[in-house]
């Protein structure tokens, strides 16, 4: 089977990003298996009910992908997370975690020429500032001992939507290095404010003003169409030299908010 003809796995399938994702992909006729918690509508292709917060449901996961693609996938798109309003252990555990699992558990479905795509954020521009800790946490051989270790670390707890994505950014490197001879590529993608169902989240856990200034400086917040175009690109044969990056989807405002524009407007 060649591989236009294998599929690609997409998390979070049912609202937003993913649900978009899922649409331009099956719109130029590539096979889906979808990932997410709650069972999407409209979404054409297999469909994996699970839960990435646990180990366990990152293994189910895995297993009935590679049931539904036993001859392999194409690729695969980590879409799913979970805002900062959440508790920290599952904004950590499905953002981190659930990312750094699933790509490795899949892997081996991974041929040649393959992509994987992380959803990251615009809010982790600064994630080098924090790469020892980003990697000590992220590559930790035990998930749960290492969420035990940050429990008292309030720069972690309190901005723990902040953090996970930081860590997505560390990961997204990590592993396009750790599958470079296997020819697997990895990128991120990084989204400002969208129009999601968990916008209000954002506004709730970022700041309203914030979100809202930043939508009222674009003109509009980005759509799910915005990202899941690029998500798009990135799992194409055509981004076949992009490997270990991050695209910042935000409509300029990081490039404005580090500007000296902005420090004029205060």
């Amino acid at each position: 089977m060649s591989q236009e003809q294998l599929p690609i796995v997409l998390t979070g399938v049912s609202s937003g990003i993913g649900a978009r994702t899922a649409q331009i992909l099956s719109a130029r006729g590539v096979p889906l298996v979808g990932i997410d918690r709650n069972a999407p509508t409209g979404f054409i292709g297999a469909f994996v009910q699970a839960d990435l917060s646990s180990q366990a449901g990152i293994d189910a996961a895995a297993a009935a992908v590679s049931a539904a693609a036993p001859q392999g996938i194409a690729g695969l798109a980590n879409i799913a997370g979970v805002p900062g309003t959440a508790p920290w252990r599952t904004v950590l555990s499905v953002n981190v975690f659930g990312v750094r699992e699933l790509v490795r558990a899949l892997a081996p479905l991974l041929g040649e020429g393959t992509a994987v795509v992380n959803l990251a954020s615009s809010v982790a521009v600064n994630w080098r500032d924090v790469k020892n800790k980003c990697a000590a946490f992220a590559l930790a051989a035990d998930p749960a001992a290492a969420l035990d270790s940050v429990a008292g670390d309030e720069d972690i707890t309190g901005e723990s939507y902040l953090f996970s994505k930081q860590c997505v950014r560390f990961l997204t490197e990590h592993l396009a290095a750790e599958l470079l001879q296997q020819r697997i590529r990895v990128n991120s993608v990084s989204p400002g404010p969208v129009a999601t169902p968990i916008l209000e989240d954002f506004k709730q856990d970022h700041g309203r003003d914030k979100v809202e200034g930043a939508g009222a400086l674009l003109g509009r917040f980005g759509e799910p169409d915005d990202v899941a175009s690029v998500i798009d690109f990135l799992l194409r044969p055509e981004s076949g030299w992009v490997n270990g990056s991050d695209i910042r989807v935000d409509g300029g405002l990081g490039a404005y908010r580090g500007s000296s524009l902005a420090n004029v407007a205060g």
